[in-house]
């Protein structure tokens, strides 16, 4: 067991898979220019939004990680709210008092 435990945790996915790689490339680069985008399009100090690409692009999962959690977190939701409320059932059938 501790044979394939080594194993997998020191399998090389690239050399075996290259396409793997270019895949990874090209979701980090949209994930990269996606969030850059949006950083310029908030409304915070110059000095911030270059804080934010100085982040991303020096410590890049890190980065990407706090900011999605930020977009997450400030996000506006209010379009879920239908589908997150109770149901209420309604009642079409009227009982006559007696």
């Amino acid at each position: 067991m501790l044979q394939v435990v080594i194993r997998f945790l020191t399998f090389d996915v690239v050399s075996e898979h290259p396409a793997v790689y270019w895949g990874l490339a090209a979701v980090w680069l949209i994930l990269l220019v996606s969030a850059v985008l949006s950083i310029r399009s908030l409304d915070i100090s110059a000095g911030a939004k270059v804080a934010w690409i100085l982040l991303i692009f020096f410590i890049p999962l890190l980065g990407l990680g706090i900011y999605a959690l930020r977009c997450f977190f400030r996000g506006n939701w209010s379009f879920l709210k239908p589908l997150l409320e109770r149901p209420k059932h309604k009642s079409t059938k009227k009982i006559a008092p007696r």
